[in-house]
């Protein structure tokens, strides 16, 4: 349901549906309603639903005009570019400006592509729009992009030459000026834009036309780059140097630092400041930021919150030396942004909803970012000195899948593994997907995974015996000599229950193939039935258990909670691998996993 709450009347509601389903009632509310009223309408709505509200507007330009520029990009990156021609048609050479800021550049290199891509765009848009571009954009900017499309010649004795122009297309509007096309398919769109603009103002035409000729490239390109700099500086996009400070390290202690004022985002070029919406539909309503942010009562305060996220996420793009223009780069690096953020302010606030609705009033995104990718970097660092104490050593005890987890927080922006749980997998490796961290119960997971790594190590070399030494020598007796990815740390466990109940003794030497026999002979308490699967002895089990804590080792409760885990894991694996097996028939021992199978050499 949409709400516009207008001063000195009742408040006008319709649901979102109308606007396809109903949209002449709509187009009727929308012509009740003050271009102000409408912007205040159309702003919370998803970008189709942005523009289709637009199309019912009786104002559409004044409101899109009222738009923030960053709202209109991001509109014309959701829904379109083709789709969006009504609106590019009716948007401010500001806000055009802007779009060309983000397209047109990848760092501080020019992409003549994508600016004949706009520009051809903008050909497509009312006749007026690309004289209006040529008449109000940056000078430079526009002897860029023709210098890339064109080369100018005429008859005098300077300027003569026709080098290298043989095979290009040519024409001439006035008999002096001959104008050889690069590019083919730009050719119509600037014939027409030349006419246009010789009929309408010749002066700024022919000083294009000269520039073109005259102007050194590279440095003309410099010096559009130096003006691109200053207005996307004002739109809160700094230069990589300065961008890179986003990731500093804040301390909970430090967040209540002086918010940002309603004046340091208002927009000279906007009847009507508002505030750009796009990253709310980022945001998790579930999340805690959601919550809290549901809960203020302040829509100044909401306004700004808005910018510092766009003003931010524009920050973290530059740092990350991430494409602006991509769509899917936007919303995963907004999504980062929020996740550090929802973790600054759990940190903050001890996840108290109050105590986080009166944090938002008083604290920068900015810091709340800082504090969360600070406490994800303590995180990365445990990991990184796991890795270095240990070495190679891990992967003989991880499996693959643990080993990616692992890696995966030495990234230079950890990633958490989740499963794709309503996807239709073949295995748990194909089944994981990879994304930033959203909240303290995401660090507290990995947190407890480093530390159930540790204990594993331990485990291996107090309880097991094992070093890096005397393993690479045992390795070699199984049926798998050298490949190290068939052994972890289940593997072990499995071959060390194996001998306990068999010899009585904790070791991870390889069984012979009669042993391993013997083994599941007497692990798996008989069934009724031959094809249902075995359940593990648990007199064994709870024996094997009780000696493995009789060891010497510093039993804490963490570590005995750790134990029951792999005690669990390895019960599981005996039955999915070695529960319908015969003992007592053949059994090819090459093609199951979680025992260590010594077999005579040949």
């Amino acid at each position: 349901m949409i709400t516009v709450r207008t001063p000195g009347s009742e408040p006008l509601s319709f649901p979102v549906k109308w606007i396809k389903s109903e949209p002449e009632k709509v187009q009727e509310i929308m012509a009740r309603l003050s271009v102000p009223d409408q912007v205040i309408c159309i702003m919370p709505m998803r970008s189709e639903e942005q523009y289709n509200l637009l199309m019912l507007s009786p104002n559409a330009r004044e409101v899109i005009r009222s738009l923030p520029a960053e709202q209109i990009y991001q509109l014309v990156k959701e829904v379109g570019e083709q789709n969006t021609l009504a609106i590019l048609s009716n948007a401010t050479p500001e806000q055009i400006q802007f779009i060309f800021d983000i397209e047109w550049w990848r760092g501080d290199k020019f992409q003549p592509q994508k600016a004949l891509d706009w520009f051809l765009l903008l050909d497509q848009c009312e006749e007026s729009k690309i004289v209006e571009w040529f008449l109000t954009e940056e000078f430079e900017q526009k002897v860029m992009i023709l210098q890339s499309l064109i080369t100018i010649f005429k008859d005098d004795e300077m300027t003569n030459s026709y080098l290298e122009v043989d095979d290009l297309i040519h024409f001439t509007l006035d008999g002096i000026y001959d104008i050889f096309i690069k590019i083919p398919e730009a050719e119509p769109a600037l014939r027409k834009a030349f006419k246009i603009l010789l009929a309408e103002d010749e002066k700024v035409f022919y000083a294009l036309l000269e520039a073109v000729i005259w102007y050194p490239v590279t440095q003309t390109v410099e010096n559009a780059y130096r003006w691109r700099l200053s207005r996307v500086g004002e739109k809160g996009i700094p230069e990589f140097e300065e961008a890179y400070e986003v990731y500093s390290r804040l301390n909970p202690d430090s967040l209540n630092l002086p918010v940002s004022s309603d004046k340091e985002f208002q927009d000279e070029n906007s009847q009507y400041p508002v505030a750009p919406y796009f990253p709310m539909i980022d945001t998790d309503p579930s999340s805690f930021f959601g919550q809290c942010l549901a809960m203020l009562n302040d829509q100044q305060r909401f306004n700004n919150i808005c910018w510092e996220l766009v003003y931010l996420a524009n920050k973290v793009m530059v740092a990350d030396r991430a494409d602006p223009s991509d769509l899917a780069t936007r919303h995963e690096i907004m999504r980062k942004a929020l996740g550090y953020i929802n973790i600054g302010l759990e940190l903050g606030t001890g996840e108290d909803l109050a105590k986080g609705e009166k944090l938002l009033r008083s604290a920068w995104m900015q810091s709340l970012f800082q504090v969360g990718y600070g406490n994800v970097m303590q995180l990365r660092e445990q990991a990184h000195n796991l890795i270095k104490e240990n070495g190679e050593w891990l992967e003989t005890i991880l499996n693959p899948i643990q080993l990616e987890h692992l890696t995966a927080l030495v990234y230079r922006f950890p990633k958490i593994g989740v499963i794709n749980e309503n996807e239709e997998q073949q295995d748990e490796k194909s089944s994981l997907s990879w994304r930033d961290f959203k909240t303290i119960k995401d660090i507290q997971v990995l947190e407890k995974y480093i530390l159930r790594i540790k204990f594993h190590v331990r485990f291996v070399r107090k309880i097991l015996g094992l070093t890096e030494e005397n393993f690479s020598a045992l390795s070699m007796q199984d049926d798998h000599p050298g490949d190290k990815k068939e052994i972890d740390m289940i593997c072990l466990l499995t071959t060390a229950l194996a001998r306990f109940s068999l010899f009585g003794e904790i070791s991870c030497d390889p069984l012979a193939p009669d042993a391993a026999c013997a083994f599941l002979e007497v692990i798996f308490i008989a069934n009724i039935y031959q094809e249902e699967t075995k359940i593990c002895n648990e007199q064994i089990i709870q024996g094997f258990q009780g000696s493995l804590m009789q060891a010497n080792m510093a039993w804490t409760d963490q570590d005995k909670e750790f134990l029951s885990q792999l005690i669990e894991e390895t019960k599981s694996n005996l039955a999915l691998q070695f529960g319908r097996l015969n003992p007592k028939g053949s059994i090819d021992w090459q093609y199951t996993r979680g025992l260590r199978i010594k077999f005579p050499s040949h």
